[in-house]
């Protein structure tokens, strides 16, 4: 058993070490064939770069061989071809097409025209239908803008109008920068730019006379304040005569409560004081009010 045991572990290593040298074979093989084709590809590179004319001949030759021997053939697989290279260059297509649409703005008004004219009816058809497929978010875009002009309206503001930049002014602008950023600058040339650009004295002594007087206003302010809370407290009535006020302000709710009950429980109608001419004496009357006295 033991003879056999052995016998079944060393055929059990022979296989594992079987497997990894093949995996080991597979993966050097796969690196070799990888770097044949990397190799290749730098050939090609190379052979295209130093035959350049020649290759554009041969290739120009193929093609017109092809379109000879087949012509629709030729035109689909062109076609497909310029497809796959739009799809992999979208974005760079699109960035292309609107830097040319903001250099030539005159040029996509009169496309734009001259397609809406032919047109007219799809636009409009394309229009509602986006419309109608998110109205919620239409009505909510129509209303954040109308808000927002509104509100320019009221704090005197001109119409958002935003002009975008068109590709030769930016690329102006770029290299002005550049130049300006980069460029070293003498000792010389950064002195003259603190004289040229740095701030007249007139203007700092305005500053300093302005800080001066906020902060003297300031503390004006916070004195006025200091003593207010000083006066408030001289001020302030004394026990006794908050007591007197207490009592003074209960004296008045009950005769107030009082009034009320005896209105309520009243069954004759008040009796309205005579009216005596002026330089008389008022007759002295007993109230002939029921209730409560």
């Amino acid at each position: 058993m033991e003879t056999h045991r052995e016998e079944v572990n060393v055929a059990e290593r022979e296989r594992e070490l079987r497997k990894r040298n093949a995996v080991l074979s597979e993966r050097y093989e796969e690196q070799r064939r990888e770097e044949r084709k990397e190799a290749k590809r730098q050939y090609s590179r190379a052979w295209y770069a130093a035959n350049k004319p020649l290759q554009q001949e041969i290739q120009r030759r193929y093609r017109e061989r092809q379109r000879a021997e087949n012509p629709e053939e030729f035109r689909a697989k062109r076609r497909a071809a310029n497809q796959r290279w739009r799809d992999a260059h979208r974005d760079e297509l699109r960035q292309h097409r609107r830097d040319k649409d903001r250099d030539a703005p005159s040029v996509k008004r009169e496309n734009a025209a001259r397609y809406y004219a032919a047109h007219g009816d799809d636009v409009k058809q394309r229009k509602r239908e986006k419309y109608w497929a998110d109205h919620e978010k239409s009505l909510a875009d129509q209303r954040q803008y109308r808000a927002r002009e509104r509100w320019r309206r009221v704090n005197g503001l001109p119409p958002q109008r935003l002009r975008r930049a068109t590709g030769t002014e930016r690329k102006t602008n770029l290299a002005a920068a550049d130049v300006f950023f980069t460029r070293v600058r003498t000792a010389e040339e950064i002195e003259s730019l603190r004289r040229e650009r740095g701030t007249p004295q007139h203007l700092i002594d305005e500053f300093e006379r302005a800080s001066a007087r906020r902060r003297a206003a300031a503390h004006y302010a916070e004195s006025l304040t200091r003593g207010g809370g000083r006066l408030e407290q001289q001020l302030r009535p004394t026990r006794a005569e908050r007591n007197a006020m207490a009592r003074a302000d209960e004296d008045a709710r009950m005769d107030a409560v009082a009034a009320a009950i005896n209105d309520r429980l009243r069954t004759q109608p008040k009796a309205l004081a005579p009216t005596a001419p002026l330089g008389d004496p008022a007759p002295t009357m007993l109230s002939a009010r029921r209730g409560l006295s």
